[in-house]
């Protein structure tokens, strides 16, 4: 029997699993928190040279007037005159010097920040974003890093020490002495973010059945909208980053109590020989779902080859091989770059939302907000449109949404927001499918490597987003729109020459994998016709099966299937 069989006999979301998952998908609001909250924590505000000690800042005085040059209606941010006392009579511009006595901060928005505590601005203004960076390479690492080991020592323990090193570092984080100390503690923070989010919902999946496990991965992405949305009240509420940090970081100590209240996987267990302690957590599952199940249903036959067999095969199956036939290397190629693009716009729109509007606070509000529609907009068009053009569209739409955004005047700054906001909105809906698509694509013997590639890619160009918006500083505030919106409609208009994957059979082999979307010209790839040599030879394969099934012997079957599969991929 399949593990994926006994599944369905107890229950594939019944009640069980409904209360795991649930318990679960909370863990994407802290997650969420320290993947997007170095966006308060490091927040820049307006700022110009210090002049005397105990300057307040000003947005005008005949001080700031006499002290700080102004040029097309901007003040300086980084030179200032040299004056005398008093500073607020002056004749002329005069001699123009660097900020050597620091700077005088707008406390309009902000109390503190770290980029106001260390001094993050002018010469040092790269370093703010540097790190954004490095919290969201903390998240890449932590998302390999805890998988791996997950699968040596078990789930559970992973999980439960991930919740620890979140609490601890955190909390120290928000004492840093130094900015590399702070820098250094917000990689961590970022590792235990995606570490402690990915065990868990390998949890969560491995107890649903194979029906209702893209279902359970939307709830995951609700849950991180809200604390999308959750972090922008808390920052408005604290405004310094030290009370920012205790606050995010303090109640994932709740999450201790999943020791007694979250199971270990099953999956993992049998696959490991514990089997007894599988079958408890399953008789447990079958009787809060009500389901009664006999005595020995959980001893015959329970052989469970794909838990033990299934895996590893997968594993011992090099990403290369995705890219040493044409038209596999042509789909991967496509679906990464599609993943890239993602990751880089919608990290990049949700850092830039501090620069959009006169509130910082609001904005990221709105920005979260936005994706709440777009994963209900995804849930009913989904099976209707498909997943190729339904993501295509999304990110064609996008583009076109910030690319409104390059003519528009620096003072309609809302109306950039809207535009920008709707952008947003379409990137979320497309970074939604693209996991479910690629899922789709990538055949089942290498199905973890191609996503684990894709979401890899991924997060290396989230990293560089932080950078990108840098460039808003240093050339024009329009080059980050530039950029998102070339690669999102590059994407989009890419994603319509893959194959569709909605109701057809998925492949199981590189061969079969191979032969999806083969033999399609250009124009029929863009109409989205299946009739691929995939689905002939599955045809094919369908209608000998069919034939053979006449026999009774189950061995002779079994043998005339596999010689059958095998004459398909032979060449002629």
């Amino acid at each position: 029997m399949r593990y994926d069989d006994i599944l369905k006999n107890i229950g594939e979301f019944g009640r069980y699993q409904k209360y795991v998952c649930i318990t679960i998908c909370l863990l994407a609001i802290p997650s969420a928190w320290h993947s997007l909250g170095n966006t308060f924590l490091s927040a820049q505000p307006e700022h110009y040279c210090r002049t005397f000690p105990g300057q307040e800042y000003e947005e005008f005085s005949p001080t700031k007037n006499c002290t700080i040059p102004c040029k097309n209606k901007e003040w300086s941010k980084c030179v200032k005159y040299n004056r005398s006392e008093p500073f607020d009579q002056c004749k002329d511009e005069g001699v123009v010097l660097k900020c050597d006595q620091g700077w005088v901060y707008d406390n309009t928005f902000y109390e503190s920040t770290a980029v106001t505590d260390f001094d993050l601005v002018c010469g040092q203004n790269s370093k703010r974003q540097l790190s954004k960076s490095l919290a969201l390479a903390g998240k890449m690492v932590g998302s390999a890093t805890f998988g791996y080991l997950a699968d040596i020592v078990g789930r559970k323990p992973m999980f439960l020490f991930g919740i620890i090193m979140q609490v601890s570092v955190g909390v120290g984080a928000s004492f840093s002495p130094s900015f590399p100390v702070f820098c250094a503690l917000q990689f961590l923070l970022g590792v235990t973010a995606s570490g402690v989010f990915v065990v868990a919902i390998v949890i969560a999946t491995e107890l649903v059945g194979p029906s209702k496990r893209a279902f359970a991965g939307m709830g995951v992405q609700y849950c991180y909208s809200i604390g999308y949305m959750s972090i922008a009240l808390i920052a408005w509420r604290l405004r310094a980053w030290p009370k920012i940090e205790l606050a995010i970081s303090i109640p994932s100590a709740a999450f201790l109590s999943y020791y007694w209240l979250v199971p270990e996987s099953p999956r993992w267990l049998f696959s490991k020989g514990r089997t007894e302690e599988a079958k408890k957590i399953l008789t447990k599952a079958a009787k809060v779902n009500k389901v009664e199940l006999p005595d020995t249903f959980l001893d015959q036959n329970l052989e469970l080859e794909d838990v033990k067999k299934g895996d590893n095969n997968a594993q011992r199956v090099s990403a290369w091989a995705l890219l040493r036939t044409p038209n596999m290397r042509f789909k991967t190629l496509i679906i990464n770059f599609a993943w890239i693009a993602n990751s880089m716009v919608y990290y990049g729109l949700a850092f830039f939302t501090e620069d959009l509007s006169s509130d910082p606070y609001l904005a990221f509000f709105i920005s979260g907000a936005v994706d709440i529609p777009a994963y209900i907009l995804c849930q009913l068009l989904l099976d209707h449109l498909g997943r190729r053009r339904l993501i295509s569209g999304f990110m064609i739409i996008g583009s076109i949404s910030l690319f409104s955004c390059i003519p528009i005047p620096n003072e309609l700054g809302n109306v950039t927001l809207a535009f920008a906001m709707i952008g947003k909105f379409c990137i979320s809906g497309s970074y939604a499918v693209v996991y479910l698509f690629a899922t789709e694509l990538f055949p089942t013997s290498i199905r973890n490597v191609g996503i684990g590639m894709g979401s890899f890619s991924g997060s290396i160009c989230s990293i560089l987003s932080p950078y990108i918006l840098l460039l808003a500083d240093i050339v024009s505030q329009e080059l980050p729109f530039i950029i998102f919106g070339s690669f999102s409609f590059v994407a989009g208009i890419l994603l319509l020459l893959l194959p569709e994957t909605l109701g057809r059979k998925l492949p199981e082999t590189l061969e079969e994998g191979e032969l999806v979307g083969k033999g399609l010209s250009l124009w029929q790839r863009i109409k989205g016709d299946t009739q691929d040599e995939y689905d002939q030879k599955f045809a094919k394969l369908t209608e000998n099966i069919q034939v053979m099934e006449t026999d009774n012997e189950l061995k002779p079957l079994k043998q005339a299937r596999s010689s059958t599969y095998m004459s398909l991929f032979e060449t002629d």
